[in-house]
């Protein structure tokens, strides 16, 4: 066991920056049949982007992680088999963790600086595990809970509701952006689903504002690590 998380072993729920920037990321995957309509939907949109991606999933599809990475977006860590790291040992969490980080380097021949955790869930000893791999553990600020309604263990809230009246998720994923962006934010998207059909009214409403989207590490780069809770281990935070 670590023990006490060191100096180093920092997070990032979001970036303390005079500047109207936000980070766009996308955990999960890689799977072309949702990814590449992302791809090209972003490329369309001129928007680079943080994509956390599984190892798992990587090991099947390192040439599809290469043209992500040549495209200029980010490619993160979010874990080799997306298990919940908190419940794992040191020994299968740093596997998670390391093994992932090797198969990146060999799609993009950079290693990641990032790492997010499955399910949104950490605590000390996990962030000090991928400190240790080099990672620094970024949350976020701002969930467009693009998972919602897609199954019963994510019902539509009734804040998507009008006159009794699922809102279009389009909207709906479109508006808790808005609702809750700031400078320096970090947005949470999943590949595929609604996101697709949300992300050209949520960029050009950004836009409008006068925001930049930028990946993580240009955020970063920008400002100052904001942090935030040091734990999460609940359920049902965010989808698998």
């Amino acid at each position: 066991m670590l023990g006490v998380t060191p100096l180093w072993a920092t997070t990032a729920w979001s970036v303390s920056t005079p500047h109207k920037k936000v980070a766009f990321t996308f955990d999960d995957g890689p799977k072309p049949e949702h990814a590449l309509p992302l791809i090209q939907l972003l490329k369309a949109l001129q928007v680079k982007a943080t994509f956390f991606l599984v190892g798992q999933e990587i090991s099947h599809h390192i040439d599809w992680v290469r043209h992500l990475h040549d495209d200029g977006h980010e490619v993160a860590n979010h874990g080799y088999t997306h298990r919940r790291l908190p419940l794992l040992d040191d020994a299968e969490a740093q596997m998670e963790l390391r093994k992932t980080n090797q198969l990146i380097y060999r799609a993009t021949g950079q290693w990641p600086r990032f790492f997010r955790p499955p399910g949104g869930q950490f605590n000390p000893r996990v962030v000090a595990l991928a400190a240790n791999e080099g990672l620094t553990t970024i949350l976020w600020d701002v969930n467009a809970k693009d998972y919602v309604g897609q199954s019963s263990r994510f019902p539509v809230p009734d804040e998507w509701r009008v006159n009794g009246k699922a809102v279009h998720p389009r909207d709906a994923i479109a508006q808790a952006v808005m609702d809750g962006v700031k400078p320096g934010s970090i947005v949470l998207m999943h590949n595929g689903g609604d996101v697709l059909k949300a992300l050209p009214k949520m960029v050009a409403q950004l836009r409008a504002k006068g925001y930049e989207i930028v990946t993580v590490g240009d955020l970063l780069a920008d400002g100052v690590a904001v942090s935030g809770p040091q734990s999460y281990t609940l359920t049902g935070h965010v989808p698998d």
